[in-house]
């Protein structure tokens, strides 16, 4: 009796074993990021947004974030014609303007001054400055938009580029 009964608890030991181990999943990650980096994360962007790209220099001491926001730079052609055909199918506004930031939150940091140059005739270059970090901001042209957070202090590059429509 005793050995049925031990036989039994034993039995019981390990169907109980077996039924949690097929009812537990193992964890996943939940990764709310498009692109991860060291210092860095991109937490979504719209549709017509191709690419974001970071890099961070590491010879200056400053603390700035430049953004280039457009078009990509056109291949170069031996034709003049193809190349002008090219850049004009690339279009943003009705009057073939390059694209702005309408608004940029900050979700965290702060930045003090913002400043808008022309990088090419397909983008522009904004540059922030008097920054604290982290900085993760949300930024706003017309219906595209990027959300995005820089961690660690330094010179940044972003590269924001938008599809050819």
């Amino acid at each position: 009796m005793k050995k049925s009964l031990l036989i039994v608890i034993i039995l019981s030991f390990f169907g109980l074993i077996a039924s949690a181990k097929s009812n537990y999943k193992s964890p996943t990650l939940n990764l709310d990021t498009l692109k991860k980096g060291k210092n860095y994360n991109l937490f979504s962007k719209s549709s017509n947004i191709a690419s974001v790209s970071f890099s961070k220099s590491k010879k200056s001491k400053e603390n700035l974030v430049y953004i280039r926001f457009g078009f990509p730079t056109p291949i170069p052609t031996s034709n003049a014609i193809n190349g002008t055909v090219l850049q004009g199918n690339r279009r943003y506004t009705e009057d073939g303007s390059v694209p702005v930031f309408d608004k940029i939150d900050i979700i965290k940091g702060k930045y003090l001054d913002v400043k808008l140059s022309k990088d090419t005739n397909m983008r522009n270059l904004f540059t922030l400055s008097g920054l604290e970090f982290p900085l993760h901001l949300k930024l706003y042209s017309g219906k595209e938009s990027v959300d995005l957070e820089v961690n660690e202090a330094g010179e940044w590059n972003i590269g924001i580029e938008l599809k050819n429509n």
